[in-house]
């Protein structure tokens, strides 16, 4: 957003600009509220206050018991007990989340579960996030300790968050809530293969990234996230120096967080071993352990029916047979965003539709040349109010049709002649129903409510349309069921299991499934007439996710390779498949000793049951809750601030209060501000009062005093509803500054005087993107609108006024990842005796010009160049290099002797830039190039140095 000052000098600026900066950042800092009519609860135990929505006290109550309950068991090995702690439970959002923040220091759980059984285990969704999110809670305590604790003192919890970010990397805070996880379940992602697969995968291929890489991220080759680097490092550390080893290390990076790579010579006095040689260590050990067990499986034949072009990352996910033989999948990886495309019987792709931002569920399903599946939809202005709607795309007619509206129904599924379709619901008191729709009319035909609220997940019809396979899952446990849709019955038909399995099919007499049980995920058979289980897929890293042709004589599947899931086919024989009980188990359990060290893997079975009182929660009795406190210097101007920085637990109000001296003018002033986002317009308000003072040649010239106030609101809107994002913010705010006791005479428009500045300023901003892969520098189609107009029609001393509009477009360039894009500006000053600030792009090369009137623009081509991959040392690791072209033009016209002549601006250039880590700090990407800026009219180059290049 812009800034408005009055211009005395570029270096005496009014106090109106800090004010408008300020007023920016209460805007800026959208917070993820709900709207003003829910009405919320709290139960208060000993360690735990847990904030609900009115109609969640049951499963608050489960909650309560169970972070009580966990308390202990889950602080032992890193020898600290937390503080007490806030919850706040989101029902409204259908993204399955949940988090812990230090700002202010609270968590919150997004309490929808996923269908996605990959991510979720046997475990319920909530007692999943309180395993995993209270060992942050637990790990974020410890860190607050010596060296990390004076930094709490001097900033607050932003100054925690500040040592904890350059002290230990992030990998180890994911990595370690993973391991505990699966140490204190019998279903944590550390027991799955799916977790491991891409990090197993690139070491039995020979990819043995460097510790930068496999830490940083890559453009150019896939790297596991940082929770896999983390649950496979942490559990490393606890397998061969013990269950306190972590909490060493954690006590030693603490104690000297400002020293760089503190982390790595932790671990050395821990351990022995730097973090480098301790990472190779590690891949040394798992790549022995995975050759070993890949070692001893027979592959399965399997016939590839993708044909890559190249050697990029890339999945075919999900495979769904075409009636004339055709394969339909969801396409993702680097270098493409998610789309469903067509693989022919030759292996040649078509590109089908592209979804918008997709609910995953880990399946597809297509009938009668008809896809359909779930999406995220968005309340416009309530961030944490989400829906997950059901779409389908008719690959004939190439029609598009959402079912319903704010739903949160999910896993849809057609039936074989797509007149119906099957979904899960999950209510907002997490109650759970298999509901059957029309698919024509999206209207509700059947709603099944789960025997005893079991989750269920994952259905799929029965090829005649009488049964629906699906998973219930319950109590750590899960099984496949059948329910018939006349009987409206529930059969078991495997036994409970705490196996992760998933994606179930049924097919004549069989149930296929994707299973676990060797250790490689690979797809199963269950004979319903024998309860009979065999192995169908023996694949090298996973071969999963089956369906059989239309013909009964092949099953299509996914074959994962170091590239990415292919789809294969292998004759559907079960004379061939191998009963369970003689496949051998060749599974890792590289977790083992960390729950040998817990002693405790069954934590969720022995929960209590305790009734605790439920109380009112007012969300306006703290609404100013002070967090973080920061000092200041600003050296070019030589001032000095103290900030207080405050946000409610319900996320509903910012506030900051701040002092500022300037060393120069020996003078000083103090700013409020308040941005309250309850309502559906953000409200905003700012002010200011203090001194100020003209030094000259360092003397005291003469002082005056300043007075602000600042009003305003403003509605920003989320309108994504396709493979668009889109969002909309406009508002409106209202400004007094006042001059007082300024004795000087004002002999120039520049110069000061006595009096007061009433203005009014409006603006609108929108950005529509398209969907991206990794390496796109920009979306293929996207459109970004800012308007702002400023006047003075209150009255007042000053008189003045700008309007100014800029527009961007971008479309894709000549070759894949490649961006054009234009722009252009107008701007309209009217100044009698005060100018406002500027909001538009001036042509690159040249400073600013101010002009009554001003059209400018540019075209510029911007590309990827290069993915190296390239460290220097620990202290810089570059994953892209990037160039640009442009030509920038601006014509400028006056007819006021108080702005600029007439003039044309032209420059030419190029930049060269690079997308780099420093220091070891996350996966966070910086971006620093040249520009080179020709000025024909001048004959004149410009070298400019882009230290933060945002760019388009």
């Amino acid at each position: 957003m812009h800034t408005s000052t009055l211009l005395f000098s570029p270096k005496r600026k009014v106090l109106l600009l800090f004010i408008s900066l300020f007023l920016n950042y209460t805007v800026q800092a959208q917070l993820e509220t709900n709207p003003p009519d829910v009405s919320w609860r709290q139960i208060n135990t000993e360690k735990f206050q847990v904030i609900f929505p009115e109609g969640f006290e049951d499963q608050a109550q489960k909650v309560a018991n169970t972070l009580q309950y966990l308390h202990a068991p889950l602080s032992r090995t890193l020898k600290k007990e937390p503080r007490r702690l806030p919850l706040i439970l989101q029902n409204r959002n259908a993204i399955s989340n949940g988090f812990v923040t230090l700002a202010p220091r609270r968590s919150e759980f997004y309490t929808m579960p996923p269908q996605d059984y990959t991510l979720l285990g046997t475990n319920r969704w909530l007692d999943l996030l309180a395993v995993h999110e209270f060992r942050h809670v637990v790990q974020y305590d410890k860190a607050r300790q010596s060296a990390t604790k004076l930094m709490y003192y001097l900033g607050g919890e932003y100054g925690l968050s500040i040592a904890n970010n350059i002290s230990i990397p992030n990998w180890f805070w994911e990595g370690d809530a993973v391991s505990t996880e699966t140490a204190f379940t019998r279903s944590g992602r550390g027991r799955t293969p799916d977790f491991d697969l891409l990090f197993r995968t690139n070491l039995l291929s020979g990819r043995q990234y460097s510790y930068n890489k496999q830490h940083l991220g890559s453009f150019k080759d896939p790297v596991p996230n940082h929770y896999v680097l983390g649950y496979h490092f942490v559990t490393y550390g606890r397998r061969h120096y013990g269950a306190d080893f972590w909490s060493g290390v954690i006590d030693q990076a603490a104690s000297r967080f400002f020293v760089p790579f503190v982390f790595s010579s932790s671990l050395r006095y821990e351990s022995g071993y730097s973090l480098p040689a301790n990472y190779r260590r590690m891949q040394h050990e798992l790549d022995s352990l995975w050759t070993g067990q890949v070692n001893q499986i027979k592959l399965t034949p399997a016939t590839t029916i993708t044909k890559r072009t190249d050697s990029v990352y890339t999945n075919y996910e999900f495979p769904q047979e075409l009636p004339d033989g055709s394969v339909v999948v969801l396409k993702s990886g680097l270098g493409d965003y998610p789309q469903f495309v067509k693989v022919k019987t030759d292996g040649s792709e078509e590109k089908l539709f592209t979804p918008g931002p997709l609910n995953g569920n880990a399946m597809l399903s297509v009938a009668q040349n008809k896809i359909v599946w779930s999406e995220y939809a968005f309340d416009p202005r309530w961030q944490v109010r989400t829906y997950s709607v059901l779409k389908t795309y008719d690959i004939t007619t190439g029609k598009q049709q959402v079912l319903q509206r704010k739903t949160r129904l999910a896993a849809p599924a057609f039936s074989p002649d797509a007149s119906k379709i099957v979904a899960i619901e999950a209510s907002l008191k997490n109650e759970y129903a298999l509901v059957i729709l029309d698919a024509a009319t999206g209207n509700e035909l059947k709603r099944i409510a789960a025997p005893q609220n079991d989750f269920l997940s994952m259905p799929r019809w029965s090829p005649d349309g009488k049964n629906i396979v699906l998973l219930r899952t319950a109590n750590g446990q899960r099984t496949i069921s059948l329910f018939n849709t006349e009987t409206e019955v529930f059969t078991e038909v495997l036994p409970p299991t705490t196996e992760n399995i998933g994606h179930p099919i049924l097919i004549g007499n069989y149930v296929y499934f994707n299973a676990p049980y060797t250790g490689i995920e690979n797809v199963f058979a269950l004979d319903l007439t024998t309860g009979q289980q065999y192995q169908v897929t023996s694949r090298q890293f996973a071969g999963i996710n089956a369906t059989i042709s239309h013909d009964g004589q092949q099953i299509i599947f996914n074959d994962f390779t170091k590239y990415g899931y292919n789809v294969a086919r292998m004759p559907h024989t079960p004379a061939t498949w191998v009963a369970r009980e003689q496949v051998p188990d060749t599974r890792i359990q590289y977790y083992q000793p960390v729950v040998e060290h817990e002693g405790n893997p069954d934590i969720l079975t022995q929960v209590p049951n305790q009734v605790y009182p439920v109380q009112h929660y007012s969300k306006f009795k703290k609404i100013f809750k002070p967090h973080s406190w920061s000092p200041g210097r600003d050296p070019v101007n030589n001032t000095w601030t103290a900030t207080v920085y405050s946000q409610d637990l319900l996320s509903t109000t910012v506030a900051t209060a701040a002092y500022t001296y300037n060393a120069n003018e020996k003078t000083s002033r103090g700013q409020v501000g308040v941005s309250y986002q309850g309502f559906y317009p953000i409200l905003n308000v700012a002010g200011t009062i203090g001194q100020r003072a003209e030094v000259e040649d360092d003397t005291l010239s003469y002082g005056w005093r300043e007075k602000s106030v600042t009003a305003g609101f403003q509605v920003p809107l989320i309108l994504t509803h396709s493979r668009y994002s889109e969002s909309l913010i406009f508002g409106a705010d209202a400004s007094v500054t006042s001059i007082s006791d300024y004795e000087r005479p004002r002999t120039a428009l520049t110069e000061q005087a006595n009096g007061t500045l009433r203005h009014l300023h409006y603006n609108v901003a929108y950005v529509r993107s398209h969907s991206r892969s990794k390496r796109d520098l920009a979306g293929r189609f996207e459109q970004r609108l800012a308007v702002n107009y400023y006047h003075t029609p209150l009255g007042g001393d000053y008189k003045s006024g700008l309007f100014a509009t800029t527009a961007q477009l971008a479309f894709p360039g000549l070759f894949k990842h490649h961006s054009f894009q234009i722009g252009g500006n107008y701007q309209h000053q009217n100044v009698e005796n005060y100018r406002f600030a500027s909001t538009i792009i001036f042509p690159r090369g040249y400073s600013y010009h101010s002009h009554q009137n001003f059209t400018g623009g540019f075209v510029q081509y911007r590309l990827p160049l290069w993915y190296p991959d390239l460290a220097l040392g620990p202290f810089l690791y570059f994953q892209r290099v990037r160039g640009n072209v442009f030509f920038d033009y601006g014509q400028g016209r006056s007819k006021a002797v108080v702005y600029q002549p007439n003039r044309e601006y032209q420059s030419v250039g190029a930049e060269l830039s690079t997308d780099f880590n420093f220091m070891r700090f996350n996966r966070t990407l910086l971006n620093l190039g040249v520009r080179f800026s020709y000025l024909p009219q001048e004959k004149d180059l410009q070298v400019e140095l882009l230290v933060v290049n945002l760019g388009f």
